[in-house]
């Protein structure tokens, strides 16, 4: 996992400001090629002018371009058309790389430049799985919610480190309603702990206010 932002300075307001992507948040989704300490000393080594954009590509991998390529048939009713999009917003579970943090279980993502899960969009997606009866996709989710709960205290925004600082709506009390609804209440007993865990997170200084 890093932080490219404050792990490279005033290199990375460089980057970004540069308009080498026309979307700012491909840059903060590629993988660095070296450790960043050798990649800001990569840059530092080198003479005016310096090519950004050759520099970058010498010393980053871009993130994936998904391109589904996905046409909506009229003829499917909405279920079947749900049905066809979960394999397309489906991302194999993944490893602290780059800036993305470590999910081991298959999750769904919003789609488009979105590579990741994003918290409140997955209880949406939850809903949407349970009446696809896709009971395991749930709790695989759920188990990468809890380990997110369990090592950094909150869910962040999505499974990105530069997420790590702010959340969504707390709903994983409700993402696990709906597979206790569905598998009964061993389910709460589970994620009793993760969801304590959380809640003491959101109260956390209530009583100052």
């Amino acid at each position: 996992m890093i932080n490219p932002e404050k792990e490279i300075g005033p290199l990375f307001s460089i980057i970004q400001l540069a308009g080498i992507f026309p979307d700012s948040k491909t840059f903060v989704d590629a993988i660095p090629k070296y450790a960043m300490e050798q990649i800001f000393a990569n840059y530092m080594g080198l003479e005016d002018p310096v090519d950004l954009a050759q520099f970058v590509k010498d010393n980053f991998t871009m993130p994936k371009a998904y391109a589904s390529n996905f046409k909506t048939d009229d003829k499917l009713s909405m279920k079947e058309h749900i049905e066809a999009l979960w394999p397309v917003l489906t991302r194999k579970g993944s490893t602290d790389i780059g800036t993305l943090l470590e999910m081991p279980n298959d999750y769904i993502v919003p789609g488009g430049r979105f590579r990741e899960a994003y918290y409140w969009d997955t209880y949406f997606a939850m809903i949407g799985l349970v009446s696809s009866e896709k009971k395991e996709s749930i709790e695989g989710m759920l188990d990468n919610f809890n380990q997110l709960i369990n090592k950094f205290g909150h869910i962040p925004n999505g499974n990105r480190s530069y997420y790590l600082s702010r959340s969504q709506p707390p709903f994983f009390s409700l993402m696990v309603e709906l597979l206790a609804n569905e598998k009964g209440n061993q389910v709460l007993e589970k994620y009793l702990p993760a969801m304590q865990k959380e809640y003491d997170f959101w109260m956390d200084g209530v009583e100052k206010t």
